[in-house]
């Protein structure tokens, strides 16, 4: 018995573990890939915190409230823009090396990025932040041995007595273990791999909600799929991103004849936040015909030097971004709901905590603002440990969660479909490409009835597929859960009838007042918690 199981090996799961054995704590971490095998390690963007004047706080909350388009908790992004600066200086005191100003090693230095009214991003190796991050953190770990599975895979929630206890598992060699803790967090990262085209590695199969959707633990704000605007257009899986750092360096978006046809559509222009970018992008596609846009960054010296991840990944496809445009398109990139968290990162499950883009901590909202998802990590993998330490056993009602608690109707309500004509065996490559598919086409950037509900009678009809799938394999597992995910987003998405942030209805084009609240769904059905009050505070 542990004190605390951690799933997930990225930032979110390392920097809680790394909390958790400083205090004291008996913990194992574990990880279906290999212990740097994560998502952050692919972020190439930076951490957004409001370090120095003349930022502040205040700025980086109402940056963060805009982008979030009403949906952001006050609170919840509250704690995030007043204790993200300390934990962003904990990752360089831990050894996380950030880019500085030149001749002044000590002093480092800030970009800008979209959605964000000045200059607060640091990053590192220009646009591997992600990597740095992560090395440091899994050095960190390895340095004072905490204890890692690798390799094995959390099949489900293990709950005695009305809390979690930890976790069914299978391990490397296909025997399931019970791995039972005190307090379990989940930290498993996104789900990008619903879609075809992402730029999410292929381990985001969204694990960790699915465990809570099959517990019947309260998951939120599904619908919103933050989709990067400028994913390199190449035939390649995960698609490499064009990071947003290159447009706060001046790269400009254009059209097949040259227009920068950002102008006019936004005051920010290049630099507006990623649903608008991302909308933008895909308006041009369907006027046009085309299946891309350009990315002009022929004006950014040194561009090799700058951002050599990006740099690399151009070559490598035989594009030189020096002196040539670049083709771009949108891809799923993050998700900003997920398990609905009070401001400790307490879930509807008592001793079952999330952080991290598997939570829903009301920071993002409708729409992430840019590097505020590392962030994120940093500051509620904290709190959960802080919580943890000073006896929370259970959520509170603060944050994202408020009055989720109390709403009725939420349960473990799962699809009944009409079973296809079986073929044996099941390939589960074959059937997660269907839920990509089908992903892609009818729930992108622009969606609409008819399309969501193709999409849902697709997935029920995949869903019976699924229960014929091969047992004891991951991909297997991993298909199941993207299945269970993909089927909760389309029901949110269905459900809300308007435009909000990063979601956006063709039949539903206007933001509505009377949908100013979180879609709670644990199962498949979406019910609407609608809590004016707690979101007043949102910017419009």
């Amino acid at each position: 018995m542990y004190d605390l199981l951690v799933l997930g090996s990225g930032v979110a799961g390392l920097s809680t573990a790394l909390r958790a054995a400083a205090r004291g704590m008996s913990v194992l971490v574990m990880t279906k890939g290999e212990l740097s095998q994560t998502a952050t390690r692919y972020a190439q963007g930076g951490v957004a915190a409001a370090l120095e004047a003349p930022d502040s706080a205040d700025l980086h909350q109402a940056d963060t409230m805009i982008a979030g388009a009403g949906l952001c908790d006050p609170d919840a992004v509250r704690t995030l823009v007043t204790e993200g600066p300390q934990r962003v200086r904990e990752l360089g005191e831990l050894g996380a090396r950030f880019d500085s100003v030149a001749g002044e090693p000590s002093v480092w230095r800030l970009a800008r990025e979209g959605g964000h009214s000045l200059a607060r991003v640091v990053h590192a190796g220009g646009d591997a932040t992600g990597a740095e991050i992560e090395r440091a953190l899994v050095t960190a770990a390895e340095r004072i041995a905490i204890e890692v599975n690798e390799g094995w895979f959390a099949l489900d929630l293990l709950v005695e007595r009305g809390q979690c206890v930890g976790v069914l598992a299978l391990d490397p060699a296909g025997v399931v273990h019970n791995v039972r803790a005190l307090d379990t967090v989940l930290a498993t990262g996104g789900a990008g791999q619903c879609f075809a085209v992402t730029t999410n590695p292929s381990l985001s199969t969204g694990d960790g909600i699915a465990l809570a959707l099959r517990a019947g633990v309260a998951c939120a704000d599904l619908e919103f799929v933050q989709f990067h605007p400028t994913a390199l257009h190449i035939d390649r899986m995960p698609r490499p991103l064009l990071s947003e750092a290159l447009r706060g360096e001046g790269a400009i978006l254009r059209d097949e004849v040259g227009n920068a046809f950002m102008v006019g559509r936004h005051e920010l222009r290049d630099l507006a936040p990623r649903d608008v970018v991302s909308r933008a992008i895909a308006e041009q596609l369907r006027e046009t015909g085309v299946d891309h846009v350009w990315l002009d960054a022929t004006m950014i010296d040194d561009i090799e030097l700058r951002f050599p991840t990006i740099f690399a990944a151009c070559r490598s496809a035989d594009l030189d971004p020096r002196v040539e445009w670049l083709p771009v398109t949108p891809a799923a990139h993050y998700l900003c709901g997920g398990v609905l968290a009070d401001l400790d990162g307490a879930t509807s499950l008592p001793r079952l905590w999330a952080c991290g883009e598997t939570a829903c901590a009301g920071v993002h909202g409708a729409n992430r603002l840019a590097s505020n998802s590392l962030l994120d990590g940093l500051v509620f993998g904290a709190r959960v440990v802080e919580a943890i330490a000073a006896g929370k056993v259970t959520a509170d009602d603060r944050g994202a969660i408020s009055g989720a608690l109390t709403l009725e109707g939420i349960g473990r309500l799962d699809p009944d479909p009409e079973l296809l004509p079986r073929t044996d065996p099941v390939d589960p490559a074959a059937l997660r490409e269907a839920v990509q598919r089908v992903m892609t086409r009818e729930v992108g950037v622009v969606r609409d009835a008819g399309g969501l509900d193709v999409a849902a009678k697709t997935l029920a009809d995949l869903g019976a597929l699924g229960d014929e799938l091969p047992a004891r394999e991951v991909a297997a597992y991993e298909v199941r859960n993207l299945l269970r995910v993909a089927a909760a987003t389309v029901a949110g998405a269905s459900a809300r009838e308007e435009s909000r942030g990063a979601h956006t209805r063709a039949d539903f084009p206007a933001t509505s007042d009377a949908l100013l609240g979180r879609f709670v769904v644990a199962g498949s059905e979406p019910a609407r918690f609608v809590a004016a009050a707690r979101l007043a505070g949102g910017a419009r």
